[in-house]
């Protein structure tokens, strides 16, 4: 019996031990530090595919949990399934810590994908209606809020001047050769094989013409190879609307990936007038973000059944751009990050790996604002 009694003590003690570390944990996941893994190319060569980043919460100020029936240390799901780890029986209103800072312009961000209600990430998991469990994205913080945003020929400008530049910016760009690559010398300087998921480069007519997402540095190292006859960005023109591009709009808006705007940041108190005509432009924040319901009638704007032809934002918002720009998912899609979105700042690379291989030089690297 006494064997028995001890056997029991000792279960009821491991069964403490790992309750108590796994609440703390969590906790510290909440409101403290988090790992995220990069897992796409849209950041690429500032943060790499396989780059595990520590993201701090504190920087921006920790939000409160906002769905409090979820599973400790998961995110939206239940690992390697395709089950929603979380019931949405309880909805916490969106609060927020005092931060260190607030995020600041060009810096690198997390965020909850803000498209996550109406573009799922995850077909299988469908549409997140509720912030904090939408997917989490990490890009750079171009504007912040009361900023001007404008894209002209492809080149990015905040209040009229033409904004800073990362080391790993990338551009879009048609290559002419005499003779083909060679995939190995290619390798050396970050190129996958074109059949990769994260492929950064296309043939588009074997043997002699390619298009490659590079950067400044990489286009003076291909321009002095002697196979490469030709180089040059690839831009759209403008007047062509996209569609695709944020906000969905081509009848008011002729917009397209290089040539966009000028449009304002949101910022929480700041007054817009309201038209038919830029509506589309602020819709999303006011009846998904902001929860109001907004209707045109007769060319006249109502918001919670008033007419008007104004508005006061409730919150701040960002904009979110890719450093690889045309191979980025980002705000040109989908528009504004709202504040009750924000996740935190990587601080950063404590691991990478890509096949199998770790890269060593990217271990314990600051994926800092500037270089």
């Amino acid at each position: 019996m006494a064997q028995k009694d001890k056997k029991k003590k000792g279960l009821k003690y491991q069964i403490k031990s790992w309750g108590i570390a796994l609440i703390i944990a969590a906790f510290i996941r909440a409101f403290f530090i988090e790992l995220y893994m990069i897992p796409t190319s849209s950041m690429e060569r500032s943060l790499m595919v396989g780059d595990f980043i520590l993201v701090s919460k504190i920087t921006y100020g920790a939000r409160l949990p906002m769905i409090p029936l979820s599973l400790p240390l998961m995110h939206n799901r239940i690992p390697f399934t395709t089950t929603k780890s979380f019931l949405d029986w309880i909805v916490l209103p969106y609060k927020r810590l005092p931060g260190l800072r607030d995020v600041e312009r060009y810096d690198p961000f997390v965020f909850n994908y803000p498209a996550d209600d109406i573009s799922p990430n995850d077909p299988n998991l469908g549409p997140m209606k509720y912030p904090s469990v939408k997917e989490n994205y990490v890009k750079r913080c171009v504007a912040v809020p009361g900023d001007k945003l404008e894209i002209k020929n492809g080149i990015l400008y905040i209040n009229d001047k033409k904004a800073w530049e990362p080391k790993g910016l990338q551009y879009l760009y048609e290559v002419i050769t005499s003779e083909p690559f060679n995939m190995e010398v290619l390798k050396e300087y970050g190129y996958r094989d074109p059949s990769d998921q994260n492929a950064n480069w296309q043939i588009i007519e074997y043997p002699n013409r390619y298009i490659f997402f590079m950067t400044k540095e990489m286009v003076n190292i291909f321009k002095s190879w002697k196979n490469v006859k030709s180089i040059k960005r690839i831009i759209r023109p403008q007047g062509q609307a996209d569609l695709d591009i944020y906000p969905h709009d081509t009848i008011n808006f002729k917009w397209n990936i290089d040539w966009f705007g000028p449009i304002t940041i949101p910022k929480k108190g700041m007054k817009i007038s309201l038209t038919p005509q830029n509506i589309s432009l602020y819709r999303r924040c006011i009846e998904d973000y902001e929860h109001h319901k907004l209707s045109v009638k007769n060319n006249k704007v109502f918001i919670d059944g008033k007419e008007t032809n104004e508005y006061t934002f409730e919150m701040d918002y960002y904009w979110a751009m890719g450093d690889n720009r045309y191979n980025s998912l980002d705000s040109r899609f989908w528009g504004f990050v709202p504040e009750d979105h924000l996740v935190g700042a990587p601080i950063l690379i404590l691991f990478s790996i890509e096949d199998w291989h770790i890269r060593f030089d990217r271990i314990f690297k600051l994926p800092m604002a500037r270089e």
